[in-house]
């Protein structure tokens, strides 16, 4: 399973890779300690019933079975309509066995993955890859810090998007840290209740 709390890994495989793709999926709008158990029982439900095979496979095998869309609503895979389709986009638009290669445009290409979606993703499963989420978290922490007219969710304006990643960045540069590190100890302290 997933632990929301230490997503950054830079040697993932293959398997690790999809599982954790989905779960970027699954978390998207949603609250990550909710959504990861929720994942993980729906991929052991699969294994159950396909056998031991990689997380993609698993979909695949339930897509080709006409049983995909009822063992979302079983295990509450929700919203059912739009991880449905993201979950039918991941395994006939993505080389399954190079996630790690994916570019943005590949990975946005995919219904449900967005500019954040695409870079969590990207930001805590390859190390060379350095820009942050511009997610609620790093927008109330990037007011806090003291700069102005800060969105409040995420940007869809790639200039806007990108202005606040640089802020971001230098951020993270300044305090020595990767950008990856750094969001991630953003997210955390203001996911979990300490700003």
């Amino acid at each position: 399973m997933i632990d929301p709390k230490k997503v950054t890994n830079y040697n993932r495989t293959t398997s690790e890779l999809q599982e954790f793709l989905l779960f970027c999926v699954c978390v998207a709008g949603k609250k990550s300690t909710i959504e990861a158990p929720k994942l993980d029982k729906f991929l052991n439900a699969l294994k159950v019933e396909y056998g031991d095979h990689e997380p993609f496979a698993l979909v695949k095998l339930a897509l080709d079975d006409d049983n995909l869309m009822d063992m979302m609503q079983e295990y509450k895979i929700a919203p059912y309509q739009q991880r449905y389709n993201s979950f039918v986009d991941l395994i006939t638009k993505l080389d399954w066995e190079n996630l790690d290669e994916s570019t943005l445009d590949q990975l946005q290409s995919v219904r449900g993955i967005s500019t954040k979606t695409s870079r969590f993703f990207l930001t805590h499963s390859v190390e060379k890859f350095d820009e942050p989420v511009l997610d609620t978290h790093i927008l109330r922490f990037l007011t806090d810090f003291g700069y102005k007219d800060v969105p409040k969710s995420t940007p869809q304006n790639p200039k806007v998007y990108e202005r606040f990643s640089k802020l971001f960045r230098s951020i993270a540069r300044f305090e020595g840290k990767s950008v990856a590190d750094f969001d991630l100890e953003v997210w955390t302290k203001y996911s979990y209740g300490n700003a």
